[in-house]
């Protein structure tokens, strides 16, 4: 009943707006809002006038510069066609100092700030909640729903936009609709928390559920928690993902363990590895869909494994193959053999009169401490680097492939070149390319890595290339060096890869191959687009790791006397996963 005379409340004080809005006539807004709620100080109630006396426009618009340019151009048209002028349309990294402006969407300014700030505390702080309203020499539309924010200027346009301007000010809030399920953490609603997750060594996995347990919160109670880097400063209300940078986590060492810790304003999701962070992520998602949470909910320690038996396989990423480098007998360097074998593949030609080889020996290469480690080096006569791969262990079809490493770093020099790369091994296959597949390739320099898909005919397939292929100008090498040179690298952020652990990954499934680091998506590729990708990138293929040092294929080599070979010559690597879902398509298989 309350709900309904609400509505009833809301479409009279509506009515009322429209009827003084036509033509020339002006209208106040400071009578309108659906949400209850009147101008606490903050909205101003100065007379809005879009045009001066010489009748051009008084502001100008201003979205995010992040934001979609078209969020912007809709707003121009609109406001051209009601009021017969030309609005500038610019980004909030222009000076917004003492200028009359019309910010859209999450822009930087203070005023969005504030009216953000306002909508969580006074509205339902929901996703599809939408505030328009004048803050000093601002006109705030602010929404954190796109299809929201595209009501709420369609809004202020047939409501507020006429030459006569006007009066008192704006202060219109519009809250969600929808049978919503009430929530809170001790008290404080849903909307006013973040996910917090690491800017560096983010899982794609874990990334992924966050995004994930996303939908399933707004769909469930109408509230979205905005996804924010453990760079930024804290908020009050944080949900903090995995080990994120912030007081108060604990880090969970064991790999079947996770946790959902309530204290009071802080949330804390973590697990001892990826799976169990995303499971961590999953469970605290349901749980806060379901209703009202305090501290009493939390859950101190659980199994992933337990949990997991209670999802559908087939749209959860489960771990199907992993190294996560613990120290096995069997070899001097550690290395588990039942899943890598060492390639010692003859010397190949290097800098500096040297060779450059593939070392086996544990001084070179080897596990400790739950890390495997590779220092590049050299002697008289030859440059080390080393090779693994799953080739007659393990292949695979469709899933997330994931490494988290420090890279080495040889820079200016581009003597350290390291990978980890896969390729098809089906002999048997009638695909005229074999797959390769670079999930992570750093040169030398590691402020960058990048990505590629190749292909390589098929020697005993020739007779298919030349029937097949040729007409297509195809080569016996190909890769979207060409074609997507541009997107293929990803720059880190800030330092170096040498400076710390990174996650790499490489996503794939019969559509799609793309790669992601610390969780970010940077390339993505639509296998649909050519019938030789498709055909390509759908053949099994093995692992490898390697790097390959003093390599005369790279353009230089760090000098004999040059403080990288004991300051940045290590290639750590924590751990190798595969995530599968059994969705009847995603294939591993063991060889041996």
């Amino acid at each position: 009943m309350k709900r309904t005379l609400a509505l009833i409340f809301a479409v009279i004080m509506c009515l009322g707006l429209f009827v003084g809005c036509g033509g020339d006539e002006s209208q106040s807004g400071t009578a309108s809002t659906d949400s209850g709620t009147n101008d606490t100080g903050i909205f101003s109630t100065d007379d809005v006038k879009f045009l001066d006396e010489n009748g051009e426009s008084v502001y100008r618009i201003t979205r995010a510069e992040t934001a979609d340019v078209n969020i912007g151009a809709f707003l121009f048209k609109q406001l051209k066609s009601k009021l017969g002028v030309n609005i500038k349309n610019t980004s909030d990294a222009d000076d917004g100092t003492d200028v009359y402006e019309i910010l859209v969407g999450d822009t930087n300014r203070a005023e969005t700030a504030k009216a953000k700030d306002y909508l969580i505390k006074n509205v339902s702080g929901r996703y599809d909640d939408y505030i328009i309203c004048t803050i000093g020499k601002k006109i705030v539309i602010y929404s954190r729903s796109d299809n929201a924010l595209q009501d709420a200027m369609k809004y202020f346009v047939d409501t507020y936009v006429s030459t006569a301007g006007v009066k008192g000010g704006i202060s219109y809030t519009h809250a969600s609709e929808g049978d919503f399920v009430d929530t809170a953490i001790n008290g404080v609603s849903l909307g006013a928390f973040v996910f917090v997750k690491q800017r560096f060594n983010q899982s794609y996995i874990t990334q992924n559920q966050m995004e994930e347990a996303n939908e399933l919160i707004v769909n469930k109670t109408g509230f979205k928690l905005d996804i924010v880097e453990d760079h930024n400063a804290a908020s009050e209300y944080e949900v903090i993902v995995g080990d994120a940078k912030r007081d108060g986590v604990q880090t969970i060492e064991d790999r079947d363990t996770y946790s959902i810790i309530i204290s009071g304003k802080k949330v804390y999701l973590n697990g001892g590895s990826p799976s169990a962070k995303a499971m961590a992520v999953s469970e605290f998602a349901k749980l806060v869909s379901a209703g009202a949470v305090t501290d009493a909910n939390s859950v101190q320690s659980a199994s992933y494994s337990a949990t997991v038996a209670s999802y559908d396989p087939a749209k959860w990423y489960s771990t199907t193959w992993a190294d996560d480098f613990d120290f096995v007998e069997g070899h001097e360097t550690g290395i588990d053999l039942s899943k890598w074998a060492f390639s010692t593949e003859g010397a190949s030609a290097g800098h500096n009169g040297r060779n450059s080889k593939r070392a086996k020996t544990a001084d070179m290469l080897h596990v400790n401490d739950g890390m495997l480690n590779f220092y590049a080096c050299y002697d008289e006569n030859s440059y080390y680097g080393f090779k693994l791969y799953t080739k007659n262990k393990m292949t695979y079809r469709y899933g997330v492939l994931e490494m988290s490493a420090i890279l080495p770093d040889s820079s200016p020099n581009s003597g350290f070149w390291i990978s980890l790369w896969a390729n098809s091994y089906d002999p048997d296959n009638p695909a005229a390319y074999m797959t390769e597949v670079n999930v992570c390739e750093m040169f030398g320099n590691s402020a960058s890595e990048a990505s590629n898909l190749h292909g390589w005919l098929k020697s005993n397939r020739r007779d298919y290339y030349e029937s097949k292929w040729q007409p297509e100008g195809y080569a016996e090498h190909w890769s979207l060096d060409g074609s997507h040179s541009n997107q293929k690298k990803y720059y880190c952020p800030e330092g170096k890869f040498n400076d710390g652990l990174h996650t790499f990954t490489y996503i794939w499934d019969e559509d799609h191959c793309g790669f992601a680091c610390d969780g970010n998506v940077y390339f993505m590729v639509d296998l649909n687009e050519k019938e030789i990708w498709k055909e390509t990138f759908t053949q099994h293929i093995h692992l490898i790791l390697s790097q390959a040092t003093g390599f005369a294929q790279q353009a230089s080599c760090p000098a004999d006397d040059d403080p990288v070979w004991q300051n940045s010559n290590n290639f750590q690597i924590d751990y190798v996963h595969i995530y599968q879902k059994n969705d009847g398509v995603s294939e591993l298989r063991f060889l041996e």
